[in-house]
């Protein structure tokens, strides 16, 4: 079977436009969640979210083109193109070499796609009529248009891959690059999870499922996983990205090596739409299978950890209960109450933070943490990052309809 190493990342939150401002920004326990500023939210239950507003996409895209692409579309050009650059396999064009473009594909993973602009032509179709609509509003909204428009951006010509599995988007996105890797259908991958859903609709459809926290006076608090007061999560948007690649080809061209793809599961709850199966029983599944693939020892895990009752619960039980007991389970933090939760890119983000962990010796803070719940009882790296000796990091994803994913990295 063949190797996978990661051997180039990026990302962009709202704590930062790279992954180096970022991931200092989220080990220095800062908060990006605020008032939101994109739409007039005084009519709205929830008026919060980690909204990311300092990004210029005509810094990555042709001003002519910007209106072609949704704003999930645009974040995910952003961060690919720093992991491309980090990767070494751009040339002075911009492409990667012609050489190995039909063997480089892309696997892409978001949520919901193109929500703002869906809202948006929707809206101009009810009130100026059909003949008023965009003709870019369809290319602009479809989920697989992030390996569209990021494969002809660098000029990569194998597999082009989406997943559009909830919040396990971004993870299931690795997963099918590994996948495609492994059997031989590409040499290398460019994976990519992004998500952009801070709209009316967006956030007006989470604060009618009571999913999101209704902290407006107090943003920085809002989010707070495993904790005791947890009220639901805080939106977020962003973009992962992970270039990853044949070990020996990668070693051949003497790349930089990040970490090494060592496990991944797959798992379905069939229980409810969107309330995880009873005691994690689907996320257990999913995390068992990603550590017997791996055979190694864990030494940090990134949480889904959303700060909703029922996962948060739910995904401790599950840990408890793969590792053997919680005196067993290693160090576990979620980042979501930094960054918030951005949905479908949330496993290509976490990925990339847990990669950095490892390699910076690290762990992310859980912030928010202030009152203890007795039903959830591991160590969750309260509210300070912890330096530590890592060698091996797992991720967890699960998404609404109980689609789960988890990966593994180690260090190489």
């Amino acid at each position: 079977m063949r190797r996978i190493v990661v051997t180039g990342l990026g990302m962009i939150n709202s704590l930062g436009l790279n992954r180096g401002d970022s991931f200092k920004s989220i080990v220095d326990g800062k908060c990006g969640v605020k008032r939101i500023t994109c739409f007039d939210v005084n009519d709205f239950p929830v008026q919060i979210a980690a909204e990311i507003t300092d990004f210029d996409p005509n810094e990555v895209m042709n001003p002519k083109e910007v209106k072609k692409a949704d704003r999930f579309i645009q974040l995910a050009l952003k961060s690919t193109k720093e992991a491309m650059l980090d990767s070494g396999l751009l040339g002075s064009d911009g492409k990667c070499d012609p050489s190995i473009a039909d063997r480089f594909g892309v696997s892409s993973g978001a949520g919901i796609g193109g929500l703002i602009n869906i809202e948006k032509n929707s809206v101009t179709c009810f009130e100026k009529g059909p003949r008023k609509i965009t003709p870019f509003f369809i290319p602009s909204a479809l989920v697989n248009m992030l390996g569209g428009f990021t494969s002809i951006e660098f000029g990569i010509k194998g597999p082009n891959l989406s997943s559009v599995t909830a919040c396990a988007a971004g993870t299931h996105a690795i997963i099918e690059a590994a996948k495609t890797i492994m059997l031989g259908g590409a040499d290398r991958m460019l994976v990519v999870g992004s998500e952009s859903t801070i709209c009316p609709v967006g956030i007006g459809g989470f604060a009618a499922m009571k999913a999101l926290s209704s902290r407006n006076d107090d943003p920085l608090k809002a989010s707070r996983p495993f904790d005791k007061d947890r009220d639901g999560f805080v939106m977020g948007e962003g973009s992962g990205a992970l270039i990853l690649e044949d070990y020996e080809i990668a070693k051949s061209r003497g790349a930089k090596i990040y970490a090494e793809l060592v496990g991944f599961g797959e798992s379905g709850d069939a229980n409810h739409m969107t309330t995880p199966a009873p005691e994690g029983e689907g996320a257990y599944r999913a995390m068992k299978a990603a550590l017997n693939m791996a055979n190694v020892k864990v030494d940090y895990i990134n949480a889904h950890g959303t700060s909703t009752g029922y996962n948060d619960l739910f995904e401790t039980m599950a840990l408890r209960n793969v590792f053997g007991g919680k005196e067993n389970v290693p160090p576990v933090s979620s980042t979501k109450g930094q960054i918030g939760h951005c949905l479908g890119a949330a496993g290509a983000l976490e990925a990339v933070i847990s990669i950095m962990a490892m390699n910076e010796g690290v762990l992310p803070p859980t912030i928010n943490q202030e009152t203890p719940d007795p039903e959830c009882d591991l160590d969750y790296i309260p509210n300070i990052a912890r330096k530590a000796k890592v060698e091996a990091v797992m991720s967890n994803s699960f998404g609404f309809g109980g689609t789960n994913g988890v990966v593994i990295f180690k260090k190489i």
